[in-house]
């Protein structure tokens, strides 16, 4: 059974971006250590790109980031250079969502995992983290194929 799902608001440190997104009170937020996320001092959690929505203007003042694959999409404010989401290597169909940038009051509870971005493609298979961008029907479906 699929935890509720709540609605977090938040957004960058001068607020001109602002956004919504649909994820349960406890999450699971990565810590990774690639060269990118080290220096940012980056943890965040993953949600489908369909649970989350940029709200009003923002995406007036954002702009995007990349280096190596150009998969990831690092997004951050014009204005106040605050990355408070961005579309990660790992989950390109998802948005990973940086949890100290939520709004107090709505998180509950947050498992921090490691994840080895020095060493992303064995961190990639051995964590699951590909499954957090999936709905969890979609990935109970798909374990229930393979068992059959």
């Amino acid at each position: 059974m699929e935890p509720k799902l709540v609605v977090h608001n938040g957004g960058c440190h001068c607020r001109k971006v602002r956004w919504h997104v649909l994820a349960p009170t406890s999450v699971v937020a990565w810590k990774c250590n690639c060269s990118d996320c080290s220096m940012r001092g980056n943890t965040h959690f993953v949600v489908p790109h369909e649970r989350f929505e940029l709200l009003g203007d923002s995406k007036e003042y954002l702009t995007t980031y990349t280096f190596g694959t150009h998969t990831a999409k690092h997004t951050f404010c014009k204005v106040c250079g605050i990355t408070s989401f961005y579309t990660p290597r790992s989950n390109p169909d998802g948005i990973a969502v940086a949890f100290r940038c939520l709004d107090p009051g709505t998180l509950s509870d947050v498992e921090i995992r490691h994840y080895d971005g020095k060493n992303w493609e064995n961190s990639y298979n051995q964590t699951g983290i590909s499954s957090c961008s999936k709905e969890q029907s979609a990935i109970d479906s798909t374990q229930q194929q393979e068992s059959n």
